[in-house]
């Protein structure tokens, strides 16, 4: 019993001092004050630390996903000669993403999360990417710009919509974002580490994909918040007649 009181005190002493050592770095940067290259090395082992809960937190059950080889090179969907990831390739590097890591997280059952209309059904993806940011994504001089955290987070909401369309039984449909709504809660510091969660909380028709996602800082606060709605294309013939067969309000005139 010893042994495990000792254990669980120097996990919370371990995450203390992450927290300490972000809330440092942010209180700095807002004040625009020039980050040192020691500071940006306690970002690192923030990020190291955070990973690190993550996992032992979760006991097993997260699946750690290929984000990180994205970052690195073209895969064989991105073979052509030009093209690259906005995020993951052109965005990627010092001073910008730094570093990254994403995990699929379960999902509850079904049972557990109330009732659905006829055509709609729960979503079973959910993923969360743990992202070091750099000082050259800003807006202002000491917060990251706005427009990289609505990219980010369709990036994200694309990644857990090409999962829930595998598990839909689409793999060929294309996705495409219909709408991106964001609301920023808090500035983002630049240099610091952060968590953004997201997951696909509906299907309607087997083609509309509704999602929502959240980016937090090593305090747990909320910074972020973000909901999408992302369209299959190019269904295949079960989807599309699932889709005429089901009955649609019409308004009648008055």
């Amino acid at each position: 019993r010893g042994g495990c009181v000792h254990e669980v005190l120097a996990e919370a002493a371990v995450a203390a001092a992450a927290t300490a050592a972000a809330a440092a770095l942010s209180a700095r940067s807002m004040l625009g004050t020039a980050v040192s290259a020691e500071e940006k090395r306690v970002a690192v082992d923030d990020f190291d630390a955070w990973s690190a809960r993550l996992e032992a937190a979760a006991k097993g059950r997260l699946q750690e996903l290929p984000c990180a080889a994205e970052a690195e090179y073209p895969t064989a969907a991105w073979s052509h000669p030009t093209s690259r990831r906005f995020i993951f390739h052109t965005l990627f590097g010092k001073g910008m993403i730094e570093r990254v890591k994403m995990w699929r997280v379960p999902t509850p059952p079904d049972s557990e999360r109330g009732q659905l209309k006829g055509d709609e059904a729960w979503g079973h993806t959910e993923i969360h990417i743990l992202m070091q940011l750099g000082d050259r994504l800003c807006g202002h001089p000491e917060f990251v710009h706005g427009g990289f955290l609505s990219a980010i987070f369709d990036e994200l909401f694309g990644w857990a919509t090409a999962m829930e369309k595998d598990m839909l039984g689409e793999p060929a449909a294309k996705i495409f974002t219909a709408n991106l709504d964001v609301n920023y809660r808090r500035p983002v510091p630049k240099c610091g580490t952060y968590l953004l969660k997201c997951r696909v909380n509906k299907v309607v028709r087997g083609k509309k994909i509704y999602l929502e996602g959240s980016l937090l800082n090593a305090r747990n606060e909320l910074l972020t918040e973000s909901t999408s709605l992302y369209i299959l294309t190019g269904l295949s013939s079960v989807v599309r007649n699932l889709e005429a067969a089901t009955p649609r309000t019409t308004i009648s005139p008055a």
